[in-house]
């Protein structure tokens, strides 16, 4: 005993001395680090949650990521943080997904700002159990339909329209049962495609054979109709399982899309060639999502079947050694299938770009800044994303035709981009058209000179609206110019910032719940305008403007 007391003393006064030699302004490790502890429960009885994973994202580098595991006591500790700005999150099967901040999952969270050496402890994540909804899928003679894909489908904001995007798809068993779990609370569309045989790969979905005018299965929202503007939205609360929420899939009347593609320069087979088939006007207060399939013959042959009377846009799309090659045509049906369709598909255009600083000392965030390009009219967008050289000219190739929205990435927070110009004309709404044969150069303008508002929000306690979101939306004049828009949340003290603001007129917004992208919707704001603190900004402006929460939006006020 008394050999292993020496032997631990001696190791120990080694240890001192070990702390004593370093050099403290050379070993700031130990000093700087931070750390973040806390505990997880249930939201109802507060009953520890075991092996919750707890994860740490930085906000400034997201492939920075430190994780952590809750004990049997549901307790939690993450050490050796950097200072900086994170996003905490906590997630745990059976339960939706909570982020820090967050007083309802729909809200956006709060960034947690690290200092030097903080120490973060008892911070509470409560979570709440994930929804569950359940039914059948049957056909018009009551028998099971197995092999459906049943979706929960969610509203949400895209450039100043809504659309549903998707939750959670499944695939129903050979009892035409199925079980939509892990939602989140709030209101939810179900569609169901029946696609036998075929499992949750989309580029599978190749339909059946059908005549002209023959009966065929389509999409269909419940209740029971193929037309989304008649769905019926189901709420969600908290851990809620719904069940029986049939559905009959009934045939209607279809037709067929019949055609083939080909590749423009090479004697090759066309097989492996993506066709998306979506709506032109669908006349709905939302966009869906476009059909997809897939062209697997070798002499480059299709058949889209089950296709109702309407006006579709058809773009096939094919890759090949990094190369892209597209081809988009009109298609109407109406009384009768569309045959004999060509699709030529053919590499894009060529734009070249030049790039100028206002005024010419460019400011960088990176050391590398980039254009990017993304289409906006179709469902499945190209971008593209190329660097700009040292004197300005950056050339985006291979551009399919369609609508672009130009962006900027690498200036300093304090930049915005002050005019775009295609073809010699001033682009006024984010978008320039890329046209088949046309050539046409872009002109892009930076300015260092970014306005800039912060300020705080309050509850109507007067209390900091911790995890809120602020929007800064410009004048009816500039309304469809969309990088104008600003959004950003604040932080646990209720304090926000918003650099590189364009000059002009805008009006500032924070609800207490929002949808994210709501305000880009003019129809959304009209209830709200009266609430909103205006703002009026030139080049270089920093203004300070405090907030008062607006509460939460009815369902019956966000469609006014």
């Amino acid at each position: 005993m008394k050999g292993l007391f020496s032997c631990f003393l001696g190791l120990l006064v080694a240890s001192l001395a070990a702390g004593q030699s370093r050099n403290p302004s050379t070993d700031t490790s130990k000093i700087s680090a931070c750390s973040v502890a806390g505990t997880v429960v249930k939201l109802a009885g507060s009953v520890p949650v075991k092996s919750a994973t707890v994860r740490l994202q930085s906000v400034d580098d997201e492939t920075r990521t430190i994780s952590g595991v809750t004990d049997v006591s549901g307790r939690f500790e993450i050490k050796g943080i950097d200072p900086g700005r994170y996003r905490l999150r906590v997630i745990r099967d059976g339960f939706v997904t909570q982020e820090y901040g967050q007083r309802i999952p729909s809200d956006p969270g709060t960034v947690l700002s690290l200092s030097s050496g903080q120490n973060l402890k008892d911070l509470l994540f409560r979570l709440v159990p994930s929804a569950i909804i359940s039914g059948r899928i049957q056909d018009e003679d009551s028998n099971p339909l197995p092999w459906v894909r049943v979706s929960a489908l969610r509203e949400a904001y895209m450039r100043g329209r809504r659309r549903l995007v998707t939750e959670v798809t499944v695939v129903t068993n050979d009892l035409g049962e199925y079980r939509l779990f892990g939602l989140r609370p709030g209101r939810y569309f179900i569609s169901a495609t029946y696609s036998p045989g075929q499992r949750l790969d989309p580029s599978d979905d190749q339909g059946s054979s059908a005549d002209a005018g023959k009966s065929g299965y389509v999409p269909t929202y419940y209740p029971g109709s193929p037309d989304p503007a008649k769905a019926v939205a189901i709420p969600v609360k908290t851990g809620e399982e719904i069940s029986s929420m049939d559905l009959l899939l009934e045939p209607a009347t279809v037709y067929s899309i019949r055609g083939r593609a080909s590749i423009l320069g090479l004697r090759r087979s066309s097989d492996g060639v993506i066709l998306m088939l979506e709506p032109r006007s669908t006349g709905l207060a939302w966009s869906t999502a476009p059909r997809q399939s897939l062209v697997n013959k070798p002499d480059g042959s299709f058949e889209i079947a089950d296709v109702l009377p309407g006006s579709y846009t058809l773009v096939a799309t094919w890759f090949d050694a990094g190369r892209r090659y597209q081809a988009r045509q009109t298609v109407d049906i109406a009384g009768g299938d569309a045959d004999a369709i060509q699709l030529t598909l053919t590499t894009g255009w060529y734009v070249a770009g030049q790039l100028v600083w206002d005024p010419p000392k460019p400011t960088l965030e990176r050391n590398l800044l980039q254009v990017m390009a993304r289409s906006t009219d179709t469902g499945a967008p190209h971008v593209a994303r190329v660097p700009v050289a040292a004197n300005g000219t950056f050339s985006l190739l291979e551009l399919p035709e369609g609508t672009y929205q130009l962006t900027t990435v690498g200036q300093t927070q304090d930049c915005y981009l002050k005019s775009i110009r295609f073809a010699g004309m001033e682009v006024s709404d984010d978008e320039f058209n890329v046209i088949r044969g046309t050539q046409a150069t872009l002109e892009v303008t930076i300015s260092s000179r970014g306005a800039r508002v912060q300020g705080t929000v309050s509850d109507s306690d007067g209390l900091p609206a911790a995890g809120v979101w602020v929007a800064l939306v410009p004048d009816g004049a500039h309304r469809n110019e969309y990088r104008r828009f600003k959004q950003t949340t604040t932080d646990q003290a209720g304090h926000f910032d918003i650099h590189g603001i364009a000059p002009g007129d805008y009006k500032l917004y924070s609800w207490e719940q929002v949808e994210p992208n709501a305000w880009e919707d003019p129809d959304f704001l009209k209830a709200f305008e009266a609430k909103a603190q205006t703002v009026s900004l030139e080049e270089s402006d920093a203004k300070s403007v405090d907030l008062v929460a607006i509460r939460s939006a009815s369902t019956e006020q966000q469609k006014q």
